[in-house]
């Protein structure tokens, strides 16, 4: 998703506020696009993933975008309703969403994997990954920042 121009914290500031009273699904940033137009494209996206799994070219798929593309994927193929779409939280970075395919042509939500990470102490605060930890649901955003 394009939000537009950050290069202003007063207008974006403003913009995020305008989106929540809005709507966050229909709310398009100034030079940007809305997680609608987002679903748009992810349903043409699904279209050719389908046909590529009617030729069966492969047994797995890995799927690399951004945390509102992964939302609205979900949405689209799972037939969220907007209210269900607005709670779900971003995926962190790095952190993977997992379908598993149930061989009769659907796919089905396993969970996510989110990245364990270790910062060291050394004074460089370099950051290296550790492991992962599964969980069977998607993250959801506190009561406090659903509107």
């Amino acid at each position: 998703q394009d939000f537009g121009n950050y290069q202003v914290p007063e207008i974006i500031k403003r913009a995020k506020t305008e989106r929540h009273a809005f709507g966050v699904f229909y709310y398009r940033f100034q030079n940007g696009e809305s997680a609608s137009d987002v679903f748009d494209r992810v349903s043409t996206f699904l279209d050719s993933l389908w046909r590529n799994f009617e030729s069966n070219r492969s047994r797995n798929y890995v799927l690399v975008t951004h945390g509102i593309s992964i939302r609205v994927f979900l949405a689209r193929y799972f037939r969220y309703t907007i209210d269900q779409f607005n709670v779900l939280a971003n995926p962190k970075n790095c952190e993977m969403v997992v379908l598993g395919h149930n061989g009769e042509g659907h796919l089905g939500m396993k969970g996510r994997c989110q990245l364990e990470l270790e910062v060291s102490d050394d004074g460089t605060k370099q950051t290296r990954v550790v492991g992962h930890k599964f969980h069977r649901r998607l993250r959801i955003l506190p009561k406090a920042a659903i509107r």
